[in-house]
């Protein structure tokens, strides 16, 4: 169907009369042409496309609330448990406690053997640590791991001599007893007895002083074997 000359002549009119900018590119009006920083006639921010807009307006009018300041995020350090202590020597029940002195309150319905126990390694309480210490002699200026659990068990008269850590993962009776738990490897031993731990590690510990102490029990660490003495 042939077009009509009218409508013909209608595009060439209206083509004549488009600006320039909008036949070079389609997003009228041209943002290269009028720079942001330009500033005509009534133009008073230099925006090209809201010349009206007053730059004092935004700090002269309420924007709300501001909302606060975000203060950092402090990491929360894990809550230690405080370990109760008492001051008397002995305790009623079947559980050992701290005492203010670092030594263990002795308690009173624990067999004869667990109070022996205590009652040794009482001794040599807060001795520091020593390399081979309670090997060469049993009462010794210092003690390491096994020197410390074998005082203890020779004072109670539970074992002959001492014995050095690899060779207390095979002592005794095999897991933990109702009273007492060695836990040992080849090189480490700690001894736990009514409740608490003789150790020269301050592993579990948050007093974290070293040498010979009455420590926290932590049960058995990974890579460890866990003993008992027969019938404890």
């Amino acid at each position: 169907m042939p077009v009509p000359f009218f409508s013909v002549v209608l595009c060439v009119v209206a083509l004549a009369l488009m600006p320039a900018a909008a036949l070079a590119d389609p997003s009228f009006p041209d943002a290269v042409g009028l720079p942001a920083t330009s500033v005509g006639p009534g133009n008073v921010t230099g925006d090209p496309f809201d010349g009206q807009l007053d730059p004092e307006w935004v700090p002269q009018h309420d924007q709300g609330t501001p909302l606060p300041p975000t203060s950092p995020v402090l990491p929360v350090a894990p809550v230690v448990p405080e370990i109760p202590l008492v001051t008397t020597p002995t305790v009623s029940g079947a559980l050992a406690m701290m005492r203010t002195d670092g030594k263990a309150a002795i308690p009173r319905a624990a067999p004869k053997a667990v109070r022996a126990i205590i009652a040794a390694a009482n001794q040599i309480i807060g001795r520091p640590y020593k390399w081979g210490g309670g090997h060469a002699k049993l009462d010794d200026r210092g003690y390491d791991c096994s020197g410390a659990v074998s005082y203890a068990l020779i004072r109670s008269g539970l074992l002959a001599g001492p014995m050095v850590s690899g060779t207390f993962a095979r002592w005794g009776d095999a897991g933990a007893g109702r009273w007492t738990a060695i836990y040992a490897n080849a090189g480490h031993v700690y001894l736990e007895v009514a409740g608490l731990r003789l150790d020269t590690s301050a592993v579990g510990d948050p007093a974290g002083r070293g040498g010979v102490r009455w420590r926290p029990a932590i049960g058995r660490r990974r890579g460890f074997h866990a003993r008992h003495v027969l019938g404890l």
